[in-house]
């Protein structure tokens, strides 16, 4: 069994005095794709998180193009470093005559085509230019670095938020939607007016990965993100200094996640978000009539409380 090693190791914003800065060292973000974003954020409205207006992402459609809207639309929890989003298309006519090529890493049609739930597992780097050098250096194939940028609502009214990305071969990352991205206007994007959780969430400490068999997904995440994996029983862990990636087989899997439902291999299955107090987040479930699990000092909702993602909450 894994126990509870991995959950006695409570991080703390700037946990880890070790963490290259320069390099991968976050989950940027993560992310549920669904084919109804209304039920979406209403689900996760339940759950607690206060959710930020509808954005519209943008990319270049183009080499050395413009930013352009794709149609998809998203709605995010932020917290204190790092923030859950909330995708779908939410103008179909416009998704429609944006080609599958052109809309690249942004594609969410074939994530859907294997099930509704979490998809997006993005890394964060304070220097997205050392961390492609490094992996142009070590052999792994990646993008050149690309724009993105969104509109957010602030006190002085619409502004638009950037950032850059690179991204990976298409098909090497079965399992999720994975890019490495940097923040260009990080005060746009952790604004404070919506950090305030009904469920007392402070940030997303881990993801979890159930894959078919955890060598490869493992040396790939070492990878991607020059950090080192742990194992801790049948678990491996890949601690980013702020984060974690938590990769189990379907073999494991319910050590992390009891009763965990395997809609396909590979998957994300889950999510974990560090709360101010558990207490109070369990008395908020509790008043909201959500279903949860108590598991080595954790609260835990389904996948079916939670639209085809299991969330986890601990004390920061």
């Amino acid at each position: 069994m894994i126990k509870n090693k991995i959950y006695n190791k409570r991080k703390k914003f700037i946990m880890n005095t070790n963490v290259n800065l320069k390099d991968v060292n976050i989950l940027h973000h993560v992310g549920l794709v669904s084919s109804n974003m209304s039920a979406l954020t209403e689900c996760y409205e339940r759950l607690g998180f206060t959710l930020s207006p509808l954005s519209m992402p943008m990319v270049p459609l183009t080499p050395g193009g413009e930013p352009e809207t794709l149609g998809a639309g998203n709605r995010c929890a932020i917290f204190q470093n790092n923030y859950l989003e909330l995708l779908g298309v939410v103008d179909k006519e416009r998704w429609s005559k944006i080609t599958k090529a052109q809309r690249g890493p942004y594609d969410i049609d074939t994530p859907l085509s294997r099930y509704e739930g979490l998809h997006v597992m993005h890394f964060g780097t304070d220097d997205i230019e050392a961390t492609r050098e490094r992996l142009v250096k070590q052999g792994t194939p990646c993008s050149e670095i690309t724009p993105f940028q969104r509109n957010v609502d602030t006190p002085e009214g619409e502004r638009i938020m950037h950032a850059k990305s690179l991204h990976f071969s298409y098909g090497v990352n079965p399992e999720a939607l994975i890019q490495i991205a940097q923040h260009l206007t990080p005060e746009l994007v952790f604004q404070q007016s919506y950090m305030h959780h009904p469920n007392g969430a402070k940030r997303i400490t881990e993801i979890v990965v159930c894959v078919d068999e955890s060598i490869s997904y493992v040396d790939k995440y070492i990878a991607y993100t020059g950090h080192e994996s742990k194992k801790i029983g049948n678990i491996d862990v890949i601690d980013l200094g702020f984060s974690r990636i938590i990769v189990s087989t379907p073999q494991s899997i319910n050590e992390i996640i009891p009763d965990c439902k395997l809609p396909i291999i590979p998957f994300l299955a889950g999510f974990t978000v560090a709360v101010s107090d558990l207490y109070s987040t369990q008395k908020f479930l509790i008043a909201n009539h959500i279903s949860y699990l108590e598991h080595y000092g954790r609260l835990i909702v389904s996948s079916t409380e939670a639209c085809g993602c299991t969330v986890i909450f601990e004390n920061e």
